[in-house]
């Protein structure tokens, strides 16, 4: 169900950053003064009140979604400032519809296809993006009038996916739609480090040591039979939990491996049969499998960050904005990359399948207008990441290390797959990419791996060219 949403209770789009299998990059942040120099510098034009409707339809909570009232914070201060600018240079309104982001294709979808305008302009998650795009109910963003894709506030993410070998873009990311929010990290209990008398990650990584053997090494003695009974339960202490299963596919991510990848001719291939992908998961599941190595709290992520936040797991891989979560949290905690994979130079963090993607419905009525001010929000939004981030890292962390990492280490380096925006259209494609890592690590260790993709590699590829490729 929707809701709509006046300006003074705007929601803050979230962006992304990342292509798969390659760093993103936000190519530059502006300053507020040069956002909005360009802003006057584009041509006048007047909508005559038109109503530019923005639809999102991505994961907020109540910790996340900013206030928008005026003066409440340096970031709602800027968002409003620059939807009160664009609506005075263009004679417009900027309004919201906010929707559940589980079911917003299922409702929206007959609407577009009738014809109805839903929305000048959607931020949607990349699996509802998948969606949206084979069934044929995006516009081409590079037909806008008004928008020029070239300028650096309009981020690299999504290019090789959502722009196709023909030209055509059906998505797009920029500054006011943030998904820098959906980047992994690894959390650390520093009481749990000195007690079981673990290095610190902090110097470990100064000292260019923070890889899978060292983080390996760590997890053996990460655990602790508090009871004495030989049997791990609710009242020990586990080596590493996750939150969520995308945790254990950021680290196979972070190995420089796709689920999905892009070939050169602009078509979508299984990626799970190179031949790197079964010796990286054999390697994740020897770290992981062991007993008292991941709590996996029956599939309840709740129950996993109550662990860590009651004490009891040494690390914790989750969303980088997990820190509100974490800030009543007595033990004190760091924040660190996901260890570097055996196979990359570099740490690499990946984004998960709700981060945001921009996209216009096919069903717009002023492609003129759409465009104009899509272009203007891109542009006088750019300068609001380093609001973001400063706001961020005063409420969520609680040391200058966790600052540094997150901007030096997580950020600079996000990562997609673009198996996020299409792992929902048929169940067989999560079955053989997200679940073939998961599974055999973290909930049966009696699966594996090599089974499973073995199984599915001939139909997953015969599905991606019927229904994803013949689309492209």
């Amino acid at each position: 169900m929707k809701k709509a949403v006046s300006l003074a209770l705007c929601v803050l789009l979230m962006i992304g950053l990342a292509a798969c299998g390659g760093k993103g990059g936000n190519g530059g942040s502006k300053g507020k003064a040069s956002a909005f120099e360009y802003l006057e510098k584009m041509p006048d034009h007047d909508f005559g009140g038109y109503e530019f409707r923005i639809a999102e339809a991505c994961y907020y909570t109540n910790d996340d979604r900013p206030n928008m009232e005026a003066g409440a914070s340096e970031l709602s201060d800027a968002i409003l400032a620059r939807n009160k600018a664009i609506e005075e240079k263009f004679n417009c309104k900027i309004t919201y519809e906010y929707y559940d982001p589980t079911s917003f294709y299922d409702e929206i979808y007959p609407m577009i296809m009738s014809g109805e305008k839903v929305a000048d302009l959607m931020d949607v998650t990349l699996f509802s993006y998948g969606k949206l795009s084979v069934g044929g109910y995006l516009y081409d963003m590079a037909s806008l009038p008004g928008v020029d894709f070239k300028q650096d506030h309009w981020l690299k993410l999504y290019d090789n996916v959502a722009v196709l070998k023909d030209g055509r873009r059906l998505g797009a990311s920029a500054a006011f739609a943030n998904p820098y929010t959906h980047g992994f990290g690894l959390y650390f209990n520093k009481r749990l480090i000195e007690e079981l008398g673990l290095d610190d990650p902090y110097q470990l990584m100064k000292d260019n040591k923070w890889n899978w053997d060292t983080f390996e090494t760590m997890l053996k003695k990460g655990m602790k039979d508090t009871d004495g009974d030989a049997v791990f339960g609710n009242n020990d202490v586990y080596a590493v939990t996750g939150g969520l299963d995308g945790g254990i596919t950021a680290f196979y991510l972070a190995n420089g491996l796709n689920m999905f990848k892009i070939d050169e001719n602009g078509k979508v291939q299984y990626a799970m049969t190179d031949e790197k992908v079964i010796p990286t998961l054999t390697k994740l599941k020897g770290m992981f499998s062991a007993p008292g190595t991941y709590y996996y709290g029956g599939g309840d992520s709740s129950l996993c960050t109550e662990m860590f936040v009651n004490g009891q797991v040494t690390f914790y891989i989750n969303l980088t904005t997990r820190g509100a979560v974490l800030r009543d949290m007595n033990d004190d905690f760091g924040l660190v990359p996901i260890p570097m994979g055996p196979d990359v130079k570099q740490y690499y963090s990946a984004i998960d399948h709700n981060t945001p993607i921009v996209c216009v419905p096919s069903s717009i009525d002023n492609p003129e207008a759409t465009g104009t001010i899509l272009e203007a929000l891109a542009a006088t939004s750019a300068n609001e990441i380093e609001v973001w981030e400063d706001e961020i890292t005063s409420l969520y962390y609680r040391d200058d290390e966790s600052v540094e990492t997150l901007k030096k280490h997580i950020l600079p380096n996000l990562l997609s797959d673009p198996v996020f925006m299409y792992s929902r259209i048929d169940r067989q494609f999560e079955q053989y990419t997200i679940t073939a890592i998961y599974k055999p690590i973290a909930r049966d260790p009696n699966t594996d791996p090599a089974t499973i993709i073995s199984s599915g590699k001939e139909v997953v590829q015969t599905l991606i060219d019927e229904v994803i490729n013949s689309t492209r």
